[in-house]
């Protein structure tokens, strides 16, 4: 089946051993607060902590992709995204609408395991859609997604399945429903019918080897660790970061720029393992410092900690302010 366990539910990541005590939570919640799980089950528990579930054991059976109304935006884009993002794909793809944007799941047909695959699962999602304006994230070990035909109390809306195909085809003419349609039932990417998909990603990976990374002149960093509340911030990033919620690309950004500016723009190859954990702390404790409102540092270390090998920074504003010292004005 496509919902397996064990696996994690609800914000506080409770462990969840059986379809019984899932449906359960569902019951007991819908409608009375939004409604999540792991994207993945796991082969065990965590070592350390035996009431969570250790990443390096997901069972990872799908890529997702997460498209949001950006500030600005609308949602005619986030349906031109998606459209986007769906015709790249084949294989098994299910889609959920959230009420101000939708989930992309697209099933693998055969999973993988582990977070060492999961890194270049992560390059394969942002190769489909880094492109696309709306993206708002993608898939990892310890990602959490809502589950579909359960109600949003705060924004008053239900996440619904719907025809990945035939809203693709018209996405603007499509009528997305207001309510759970029981005979999209089946298109559910935890709750559904099992599909056929002959998407392997396994042989993705083998066709697309991550590109390796030339060694700098310079054998190793030689010099100090920066603090990154010493780090000059570009003024289109100041702006956006000071909010309860900044998007992914945002915070995506931000620690690429601290962690360019903490290595003194050293080429990353340069640096030890010793040393990219100490600008990885350096980063999460400036992160804490921000208020955003779902600050994990777990999960955030795993996301900066696999950009730290890459050499550039955002390369352009994220929006217009007008000149900015970081990239020439040109925006």
């Amino acid at each position: 089946m496509l919902l397996g366990f064990p696996r994690e539910i609800g914000l506080r990541r409770n462990k969840c051993e059986s379809r019984q005590t899932f449906d359960s939570y569902v019951s007991k919640f819908n409608g009375k607060a939004s409604c999540y799980t792991s994207l993945y089950s796991f082969e065990r528990t965590d070592p350390v902590r035996p009431w969570k579930m250790d990443a390096e054991s997901a069972i990872i059976d799908r890529a997702w992709w997460d498209f949001d109304i950006e500030e600005g935006g609308s949602l005619s884009d986030v349906k031109e995204s998606v459209r986007t993002l769906v015709n790249r794909l084949n294989g098994d793809v299910r889609l959920v609408f959230t009420g101000r944007g939708f989930h992309v799941h697209q099933m693998f047909s055969k999973p993988v395991f582990g977070t060492s695959v999961a890194k270049h699962i992560e390059r394969y999602e942002k190769k489909m859609a880094g492109d696309l304006p709306t993206l708002d994230g993608v898939g990892h070990p310890q990602k959490l997604t809502r589950i579909p035909d359960t109600y949003n109390p705060k924004r008053n809306s239900w996440a619904v399945n719907i025809p990945a195909s035939d809203f693709a085809s018209d996405p603007h003419g499509f009528e997305i429903p207001t309510t759970p349609v029981e005979e999209y039932a089946f298109l559910d990417p935890f709750r559904g019918q099992i599909g056929s998909s002959d998407f392997d990603i396994i042989r993705w990976i083998a066709d697309n080897p991550a590109p390796k990374v030339i060694a700098s002149v310079e054998q190793s960093f030689a010099g100090s660790i920066g603090t990154a509340d010493q780090v000059p911030i570009p003024p289109c990033l100041e702006k956006l970061i000071y909010h309860e919620n900044p998007k992914h690309r945002v915070r995506l950004a931000l620690a690429q720029h601290l962690a360019e500016n903490l290595r003194w723009f050293a080429h990353p190859s340069t640096l030890d393992n010793t040393q990219k954990n100490e600008i990885t702390e350096q980063i999460i404790q400036f992160f804490s410092t921000l208020g955003w409102r779902d600050f994990n540092p777990n999960i955030s270390r795993h996301h900066i900690r696999s950009i730290m090998d890459y050499e550039n920074a955002q390369s352009k504003c994220l929006i217009d302010v007008g000149p900015c010292w970081a990239h020439d004005g040109v925006q």
